[in-house]
């Protein structure tokens, strides 16, 4: 779990508004959340005209998409292919 994560998604409601949800991504146009939400690009559901965000699928997007998570190794910290190894 990232605390950074915890501490931005603490004080929030269960459901998120389109402006709430701007503000979590730092996108500074809220015609780019739109956007985003129509291409999937962040979890929701539309119902009608209104979308239906909740806070926990967001910080679960979010931190499955966090490149720096323990575990994760950069380009040059992979294994060597296969076909490279012992030479």
């Amino acid at each position: 779990m990232s605390k950074a994560l915890d501490r931005l998604f603490a004080d929030l409601p269960s459901r998120l508004s389109v402006d709430q949800l701007t503000d979590i991504l730092g996108l500074s146009d809220k015609s780019v959340t739109y956007r985003w939400l129509r291409e999937g690009r962040v979890p929701a559901i539309r119902l009608g005209g209104t979308w239906i965000i909740f806070r926990d699928d967001i910080r679960e997007h979010l931190e499955a998409s966090y490149n720096t998570r323990p575990g994760f190794k950069t380009a040059t910290e992979h294994d060597p292919p296969e076909d490279l190894e012992g030479t």
